[in-house]
């Protein structure tokens, strides 16, 4: 008898915790955006800033992220000002290293110097004209062998 309860009792504890896990799983809506830190050095007047996450498969944790500054007036190019993992990493560059900007295909794209990854800046405009909001996260793609293809989000902010 006293068997059959304690099986009983953990046949329910099971189906809870199984409950829970595909509640979590399968829940809508992505989580807030992690707010970008504080940039390594002051800003320069008339400075773009674009700040990139992208998430995991499941959507719940920002994977990677980026963080780009364009000065006003200079080309088609963005210098990265620094990267942080998900597990809290980040590489700060002292020699910002330069992406190439194009806005010439249905999405505007920033692409890393090696070309080993683009990011697919969908709300930001290009050939299309659509224009965020200023300050206002829009949908963006992240294509590369190291962090696959991920979905995510990008901002930017003029000074």
């Amino acid at each position: 008898m006293r068997t059959r309860r304690v099986a009983g009792l953990a046949a329910a504890m099971t189906a809870v915790a199984l409950a829970a896990l595909i509640f979590a799983i399968t829940r809508e809506g992505k989580p807030p955006p992690v707010e970008a830190a504080a940039a390594p050095a002051p800003k320069p007047q008339g400075e773009s800033r674009l700040y990139c996450e992208f998430y995991n498969f499941a959507g719940r944790t920002p994977k990677v992220g980026f963080y780009f500054a364009k000065p006003a007036g200079e080309g088609a190019a963005y210098g990265q000002l620094f990267q942080r993992e998900a597990d809290g990493s980040q590489t700060l560059f002292d020699e910002r290293p330069i992406w190439t900007y194009d806005r010439s295909g249905e999405a505007p794209t920033l692409r890393s110097p090696d070309g080993a990854i683009q990011i697919n800046l969908y709300g930001d405009g290009g050939a299309n004209g659509r224009q965020p909001d200023a300050g206002g996260w829009f949908e963006a793609g992240l294509r590369s062998i190291q962090y696959l293809n991920l979905d995510g989000q990008c901002r930017r902010t003029e000074s």
